[in-house]
């Protein structure tokens, strides 16, 4: 539910943002099977040790004879050895993880969740049911409130949802409630219900036929967050044992953020221990037809006339 929010951002640069369609054929794409799982790193590292190998054969024409998970890949140690030119070369392999989108991502989704179990306990809809719930938009932060709280708000929900069901399940339109300021006004303002259209899946976060879209989940991406990010790669990655550092992320997280991306590492890695370094991003999604693999070169001073 879009409001115009008065103190957004506390001072930081928005790059993007987004909001999420709610419905959709194959429902939410986190909900969907992931090309690899960043928790298994040997996969991740195999992963991209055979991208990277397909990208110098392919594109730089390069000769690469092999590419070797490193058994010793402790601390600042390669995770990867690769005979490139005749030559052995030590790669690290890390994520881009823009941590503070993941964190509001991740507590929307355990908030939204919560309140999606709260309304099933006191009714479960016998069709899937959308419901976007606005803050009290006076800043982006993170509606608190203790959990009897988000309970008595999920029992006033179910109930207008029981009330309305018949007209829901015959009507495809928004049902608007305006909500006790004196009682929710610190979580909330209002809530609509939409029923999802059969064929379709909510793109909303919860279960059991009850998803929720609360108004704080419009996840943004800051300037500030990406340097952060590339600041703490640096600090992590430098001064190791390899000549070639490997950033990786998932296309989803970043939406279209990319070019900052690559400016931030360009700029925090202008003096750098390593060779050459490159930025691999793609969709980590397994069901793609036709898969893009975007494979960058980060100038820095050690390849800037390579």
């Amino acid at each position: 539910m879009l409001k115009l929010n008065k103190n957004l951002n506390n001072g930081k640069t928005q790059l993007i943002g987004k909001f999420k369609l709610p419905f959709s054929l194959n429902g939410a794409l986190e909900n969907q099977p992931k090309w690899v799982d960043e928790k298994e790193t040997a996969k991740v590292e195999n992963l991209i040790g055979h991208l990277f190998t397909k990208y110098l054969r392919e594109v730089g024409k390069r000769k690469v004879l092999y590419f070797s998970p490193n058994s010793k890949d402790d601390h600042k140690n390669p995770d990867l050895l690769i005979h490139l030119d005749g030559k052995v070369y030590g790669i690290q392999v890390t994520q881009f993880v823009l941590r503070e989108y993941l964190s509001r991502f991740n507590q929307a989704k355990r908030i939204c969740e919560k309140i999606s179990g709260y309304i099933t306990e006191t009714y479960k809809p016998p069709i899937k049911i959308n419901i976007q719930i606005s803050t009290p938009w006076d800043s982006d932060e993170v509606p608190r409130a203790p959990a009897k709280k988000y309970k008595k708000l999920a029992k006033e929900i179910a109930n207008k949802i029981s009330e309305n069901i018949e007209i829901l399940k015959s009507k495809n339109e928004y049902l608007n409630f305006h909500l006790n300021k004196s009682e929710f006004g610190d979580i909330a303002d209002d809530f609509n219900l939409y029923p999802v259209p059969k064929g379709n899946k909510s793109n909303f976060f919860g279960d059991n036929n009850i998803y929720i879209d609360y108004g704080f989940d419009d996840v943004l991406i800051f300037k500030e967050d990406i340097e952060d990010t590339a600041d703490k790669v640096f600090k992590d990655k430098n001064n190791g044992n390899s000549e070639i550092l490997i950033v990786w992320g998932d296309e989803r997280q970043f939406m279209n953020t990319e070019k900052h991306i690559i400016q931030a590492l360009t700029e925090r890695f202008s003096e750098t221990t390593f060779e050459s370094i490159y930025f691999i991003s793609f969709v980590n999604f397994l069901d793609i037809q036709d898969r893009v693999i975007s494979v960058n070169k980060i100038t820095t001073h050690n390849n800037a006339y390579n």
